[in-house]
């Protein structure tokens, strides 16, 4: 089992936070645009715990997945929240999606798009990189942004850890993560480690599961981003506040169609 194969574990896990993790996502986003009431597009939104915040709060949103039990979950959650008529979610993928989109939205542009949590680094090839980057440009309004999150990768990087630990109910979720780096700077493939409790008042299970996630140093990001017809309009960490990027480091890009 990994994380992705049951969407309300994902959901549990990563929940904690959300909150303000939007509101970090808003005041990046207001350097740009008029944050009051934005049309927003999640790419990969799994379970739609983002989503779900932002359309509490009034904006218009769609998000979309590749996973089908993430976007049955995440409708199932909106029509439970009584958001449906600010949120949908649909089965697509990152590199092929604008033209759904379109039809979908009925050619109403997005002002804001965005990809946290290094979920854009799913994406196994530049090719692909470049092709999702164009598909989300062309459905920005003119002023719009796309605000990704990113790790930047150093030829120099250890590997490293992280933990999550999520409650809803009696369900009690943790996860640690290892991430160990490429074995060369030819190999652009960080391999992740996945180890999954999951305790129940009647039992505890445990998963493990392996993937990987392409690695970009500041200046092969800014290349694709430039392949992609954007460009890099601002770097923000998780609050919100301008940065200087930094690797290895997290941050969230800013990306504007280039003029």
């Amino acid at each position: 089992m990994s994380l992705y194969s049951d969407a309300s574990v994902y959901d549990i896990l990563h929940s904690p936070g959300t909150a303000s993790e939007i509101d970090g996502l808003l005041r990046a986003a207001a350097r740009f645009l008029d944050a009051n009431r934005l049309s927003i597009l999640e790419p990969a939104c799994g379970s739609g715990r983002y989503l779900r915040v932002l359309a509490g709060r009034g904006h218009r949103v769609v998000g979309f997945d590749i996973d089908e039990g993430m976007v049955a979950y995440a409708h199932e959650r909106f029509e439970r929240a009584g958001l449906t008529r600010r949120a949908r979610v649909l089965q697509l993928e990152m590199e092929r999606c604008a033209d759904a989109l379109m039809d979908a939205t009925k050619g109403r542009r997005f002002d804001l798009a965005f990809n946290l949590i290094n979920t854009i680094r799913h994406l196994e090839t530049d090719r692909a990189m470049t092709a999702h980057l164009r598909e989300i440009a062309s459905v920005l309004t003119p002023r719009g942004v796309y605000l990704v999150g990113l790790s930047l990768s150093s030829p120099h990087e250890q590997s490293s850890e992280d933990f999550w630990d999520g409650r809803r109910g009696r369900c009690h979720v943790r996860q640690l993560v290892s991430y160990l780096p490429p074995a060369s700077p030819r190999d652009r493939r960080e391999q992740v480690l996945s180890h999954l409790t999951i305790e129940t008042p009647s039992e505890t299970r445990y998963a493990d599961a392996s993937y990987w996630l392409r690695t970009y140093t500041l200046a092969q990001w800014d290349r694709l981003v430039r392949a992609g017809g954007m460009e890099i309009a601002g770097v923000f960490d998780e609050a919100g506040e301008q940065i200087e990027p930094a690797a290895p480091g997290y941050a969230v890009f800013a990306l504007q169609a280039a003029t």
